[in-house]
Protein backbone atom coordinates (compact mmCIF):
# COMPACT_ATOMS: atom_id res chain seq x y z
CA UNK A 1 0.00 0.00 0.00
CA UNK A 2 1.32 3.44 -0.88
CA UNK A 3 2.05 6.04 1.82
CA UNK A 4 -0.45 8.89 1.26
CA UNK A 5 1.99 11.45 2.66
CA UNK A 6 4.69 10.56 0.18
CA UNK A 7 2.23 10.92 -2.70
CA UNK A 8 1.56 14.62 -1.94
CA UNK A 9 4.38 17.02 -3.00
CA UNK A 10 3.29 19.63 -0.39
CA UNK A 11 2.68 17.54 2.75
CA UNK A 12 6.31 16.74 3.65
CA UNK A 13 7.64 20.36 3.59
CA UNK A 14 4.71 21.47 5.75
CA UNK A 15 5.36 18.79 8.32
CA UNK A 16 9.10 19.63 8.38
CA UNK A 17 8.33 23.36 8.80
CA UNK A 18 5.96 22.72 11.69
CA UNK A 19 8.44 20.47 13.44
CA UNK A 20 11.29 22.99 13.14
CA UNK A 21 9.04 25.85 14.29
CA UNK A 22 8.14 24.00 17.47
CA UNK A 23 11.79 23.22 18.17
CA UNK A 24 13.02 26.79 17.78
CA UNK A 25 10.06 28.21 19.71
CA UNK A 26 10.82 25.92 22.63
CA UNK A 27 14.52 26.80 22.49
CA UNK A 28 13.76 30.54 22.43
CA UNK A 29 11.48 30.32 25.46
CA UNK A 30 13.99 28.30 27.41
CA UNK A 31 16.81 30.70 26.57
CA UNK A 32 14.70 33.71 27.54
CA UNK A 33 13.99 32.21 30.92
CA UNK A 34 17.70 31.74 31.61
CA UNK A 35 18.82 35.18 30.49
CA UNK A 36 15.98 37.24 31.99
CA UNK A 37 15.61 35.85 35.47
CA UNK A 38 16.13 37.94 38.58
CA UNK A 39 19.14 39.94 37.34
CA UNK A 40 17.30 43.15 36.59
CA UNK A 41 14.96 45.56 38.30
CA UNK A 42 14.07 49.12 39.23
CA UNK A 43 13.79 50.14 42.89
CA UNK A 44 12.92 53.27 44.82
CA UNK A 45 14.48 54.63 47.98
CA UNK A 46 12.50 55.33 51.17
CA UNK A 47 11.32 58.70 49.83
CA UNK A 48 9.80 57.02 46.79
CA UNK A 49 11.46 59.53 44.50
CA UNK A 50 14.86 58.07 43.66
CA UNK A 51 14.94 55.15 41.24
CA UNK A 52 17.82 52.71 41.32
CA UNK A 53 18.45 50.49 38.28
CA UNK A 54 20.32 47.20 38.33
CA UNK A 55 21.07 44.48 35.80
CA UNK A 56 19.85 44.62 32.21
CA UNK A 57 17.86 47.84 32.69
CA UNK A 58 20.93 49.75 33.84
CA UNK A 59 23.04 48.33 31.00
CA UNK A 60 20.79 49.92 28.39
CA UNK A 61 20.53 53.34 30.14
CA UNK A 62 23.09 56.03 29.28
CA UNK A 63 24.57 58.23 32.09
CA UNK A 64 23.96 61.94 31.55
CA UNK A 65 25.38 63.46 34.75
CA UNK A 66 25.71 63.25 38.54
CA UNK A 67 23.78 64.79 41.41
CA UNK A 68 25.40 65.54 44.78
CA UNK A 69 23.53 65.80 48.07
CA UNK A 70 24.29 67.01 51.62
CA UNK A 71 22.21 65.75 54.55
CA UNK A 72 22.40 69.20 56.22
CA UNK A 73 22.45 72.36 54.13
CA UNK A 74 23.28 74.75 57.01
CA UNK A 75 26.15 74.13 59.43
CA UNK A 76 27.39 75.91 62.54
CA UNK A 77 30.75 75.38 64.25
CA UNK A 78 31.92 71.76 64.63
CA UNK A 79 28.93 70.28 62.79
CA UNK A 80 28.87 67.54 60.14
CA UNK A 81 26.88 66.91 56.98
CA UNK A 82 26.84 63.50 55.24
CA UNK A 83 27.62 63.64 51.50
CA UNK A 84 26.16 61.31 48.86
CA UNK A 85 25.75 61.22 45.09
CA UNK A 86 23.64 59.67 42.33
CA UNK A 87 24.29 58.93 38.67
CA UNK A 88 21.56 60.42 36.46
CA UNK A 89 20.51 58.22 33.51
CA UNK A 90 18.90 59.25 30.23
CA UNK A 91 15.59 57.59 31.11
CA UNK A 92 15.12 59.92 34.08
CA UNK A 93 16.18 57.49 36.80
CA UNK A 94 19.00 57.79 39.33
CA UNK A 95 21.49 55.19 40.53
CA UNK A 96 23.23 55.57 43.89
CA UNK A 97 27.01 55.72 43.61
CA UNK A 98 29.43 53.94 45.89
CA UNK A 99 31.08 56.43 48.30
CA UNK A 100 34.50 55.03 47.33
CA UNK A 101 33.90 56.22 43.75
CA UNK A 102 33.33 59.86 44.76
CA UNK A 103 35.94 62.62 44.86
CA UNK A 104 34.94 65.56 47.07
CA UNK A 105 36.91 68.79 47.46
CA UNK A 106 36.42 72.38 48.63
CA UNK A 107 38.40 75.61 48.64
CA UNK A 108 36.81 76.81 51.88
CA UNK A 109 39.12 77.06 54.89
CA UNK A 110 36.08 76.71 57.19
CA UNK A 111 35.25 73.25 55.88
CA UNK A 112 37.04 69.89 55.79
CA UNK A 113 35.95 66.72 53.98
CA UNK A 114 36.75 63.18 55.11
CA UNK A 115 35.05 59.77 55.05
CA UNK A 116 32.00 61.07 53.21
CA UNK A 117 31.34 63.96 55.62
CA UNK A 118 31.78 67.72 55.37
CA UNK A 119 32.69 69.19 58.77
CA UNK A 120 33.04 72.80 59.81
CA UNK A 121 35.80 74.17 62.02
CA UNK A 122 35.05 77.47 63.78
CA UNK A 123 32.34 79.39 61.94
CA UNK A 124 32.67 83.11 62.68
CA UNK A 125 30.46 84.63 59.98
CA UNK A 126 27.69 83.68 57.60
CA UNK A 127 28.87 82.34 54.25
CA UNK A 128 27.85 80.16 51.31
CA UNK A 129 30.53 77.64 50.33
CA UNK A 130 30.71 75.14 47.49
CA UNK A 131 31.83 71.51 47.55
CA UNK A 132 33.11 70.04 44.29
CA UNK A 133 32.21 66.48 43.26
CA UNK A 134 33.80 64.33 40.54
CA UNK A 135 32.63 60.83 39.62
CA UNK A 136 32.02 58.69 36.53
CA UNK A 137 33.61 61.36 34.32
CA UNK A 138 31.16 64.05 35.47
CA UNK A 139 31.53 67.03 37.82
CA UNK A 140 29.04 69.06 39.85
CA UNK A 141 28.85 71.21 42.98
CA UNK A 142 26.96 71.12 46.27
CA UNK A 143 26.37 74.32 48.24
CA UNK A 144 26.28 74.56 52.05
CA UNK A 145 25.53 77.61 54.18
CA UNK A 146 27.68 78.40 57.20
CA UNK A 147 25.97 80.15 60.09
CA UNK A 148 27.75 80.96 63.37
CA UNK A 149 24.39 81.08 65.14
CA UNK A 150 24.05 82.75 68.50
CA UNK A 151 27.35 83.40 70.22
CA UNK A 152 28.03 82.04 73.69
CA UNK A 153 28.09 85.57 75.08
CA UNK A 154 24.71 86.35 73.50
CA UNK A 155 23.21 83.09 74.72
CA UNK A 156 24.32 83.80 78.27
CA UNK A 157 23.08 87.38 78.11
CA UNK A 158 19.66 86.29 76.84
CA UNK A 159 19.20 83.54 79.41
CA UNK A 160 20.86 85.24 82.37
CA UNK A 161 22.72 81.98 82.99
CA UNK A 162 26.39 81.13 83.11
CA UNK A 163 27.86 79.23 80.17
CA UNK A 164 27.94 75.95 82.10
CA UNK A 165 24.12 76.05 82.35
CA UNK A 166 23.41 77.55 78.92
CA UNK A 167 22.22 74.18 77.54
CA UNK A 168 19.44 73.91 80.13
CA UNK A 169 15.93 73.41 78.75
CA UNK A 170 12.52 74.49 80.15
CA UNK A 171 10.48 71.91 82.06
CA UNK A 172 6.94 71.56 80.70
CA UNK A 173 4.25 72.73 83.09
CA UNK A 174 6.72 74.30 85.52
CA UNK A 175 7.19 78.00 84.75
CA UNK A 176 10.73 79.20 85.41
CA UNK A 177 12.09 75.70 86.04
CA UNK A 178 14.91 74.39 83.85
CA UNK A 179 16.74 71.09 83.52
CA UNK A 180 20.50 70.92 82.96
CA UNK A 181 21.87 67.74 81.32
CA UNK A 182 24.47 67.46 84.08
CA UNK A 183 23.46 69.81 86.96
CA UNK A 184 19.85 68.72 87.35
CA UNK A 185 16.68 70.73 87.87
CA UNK A 186 16.61 74.32 89.11
CA UNK A 187 14.42 77.41 89.21
CA UNK A 188 15.85 80.53 87.55
CA UNK A 189 14.87 83.40 89.84
CA UNK A 190 16.92 86.01 87.97
CA UNK A 191 19.79 88.21 89.11
CA UNK A 192 22.05 85.11 89.10
CA UNK A 193 20.04 83.36 91.84
CA UNK A 194 18.68 79.86 91.29
CA UNK A 195 16.80 77.41 93.48
CA UNK A 196 18.45 74.03 92.87
CA UNK A 197 16.36 70.90 93.31
CA UNK A 198 18.98 69.38 95.64
CA UNK A 199 21.21 72.22 96.89
CA UNK A 200 18.60 74.89 97.60
CA UNK A 201 19.26 78.57 96.94
CA UNK A 202 22.62 79.27 95.33
CA UNK A 203 24.15 82.30 93.62
CA UNK A 204 25.69 81.56 90.20
CA UNK A 205 27.80 84.32 88.63
CA UNK A 206 27.79 84.50 84.81
CA UNK A 207 31.13 83.23 83.51
CA UNK A 208 32.36 82.12 80.08
CA UNK A 209 33.52 78.78 81.43
CA UNK A 210 32.42 75.20 80.86
CA UNK A 211 32.62 74.53 84.62
CA UNK A 212 30.60 76.15 87.36
CA UNK A 213 31.22 78.25 90.46
CA UNK A 214 28.30 78.85 92.83
CA UNK A 215 27.87 80.38 96.29
CA UNK A 216 25.83 78.56 98.91
CA UNK A 217 24.86 80.11 102.29
CA UNK A 218 26.31 77.13 104.17
CA UNK A 219 28.95 75.70 101.84
CA UNK A 220 30.04 79.14 100.53
CA UNK A 221 31.97 78.97 97.24
CA UNK A 222 31.74 75.59 95.50
CA UNK A 223 33.20 74.45 92.15
CA UNK A 224 31.96 71.61 89.95
CA UNK A 225 31.44 70.77 86.27
CA UNK A 226 29.86 68.43 83.72
CA UNK A 227 32.69 65.88 83.94
CA UNK A 228 32.83 65.63 87.74
CA UNK A 229 29.39 66.43 89.19
CA UNK A 230 28.08 65.34 91.75
CA UNK A 231 31.66 65.68 93.03
CA UNK A 232 32.07 69.19 94.47
CA UNK A 233 35.10 71.20 95.55
CA UNK A 234 34.44 73.44 98.58
CA UNK A 235 36.80 76.38 98.44
CA UNK A 236 36.72 77.56 102.09
CA UNK A 237 38.48 74.43 103.40
CA UNK A 238 39.83 73.03 100.09
CA UNK A 239 37.76 69.89 100.55
CA UNK A 240 36.24 67.53 98.03
CA UNK A 241 32.63 66.51 98.66
CA UNK A 242 30.32 64.00 97.05
CA UNK A 243 26.57 64.60 97.02
CA UNK A 244 24.76 61.41 98.09
CA UNK A 245 21.71 61.15 95.84
CA UNK A 246 20.89 57.88 97.55
CA UNK A 247 20.14 59.79 100.78
CA UNK A 248 17.43 62.04 99.28
CA UNK A 249 15.23 63.67 100.48
CA UNK A 250 17.93 64.27 103.11
CA UNK A 251 20.81 66.38 101.78
CA UNK A 252 23.95 64.48 102.67
CA UNK A 253 27.53 65.01 101.46
CA UNK A 254 30.48 62.69 101.86
CA UNK A 255 33.62 64.54 102.96
CA UNK A 256 36.71 62.93 101.40
CA UNK A 257 39.06 64.79 103.76
CA UNK A 258 37.43 63.69 107.03
CA UNK A 259 35.98 60.51 105.53
CA UNK A 260 32.66 61.34 107.13
CA UNK A 261 29.15 62.38 106.15
CA UNK A 262 27.84 65.93 106.39
CA UNK A 263 24.15 66.76 106.51
CA UNK A 264 23.02 70.07 105.09
CA UNK A 265 20.26 72.06 106.76
CA UNK A 266 19.34 73.79 103.50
Amino acid sequence: MENPIMKSPISFPIILFLALSQFFSFAAIENQGVIGGPFHGVGRDSSGQVLNQVGAFADFAVPTGIIGEASKLTLSSQEKSALSAYLRLDDGTLTALNPSELEWSTNSSDLSIADGFAQTTQVTEKARVSINLSAEGFTTRVFIRLDPGESIAAAMANSGLTRALAQSTPIDGAAGWLSSPWFGKFYNAGNNWIMHDNYGWVYVPVMNNANLWYWHPQQEWVWTGPQIHPHLFRNKDATWLYFMKEALPQKVFYNYESQSFEKSSE
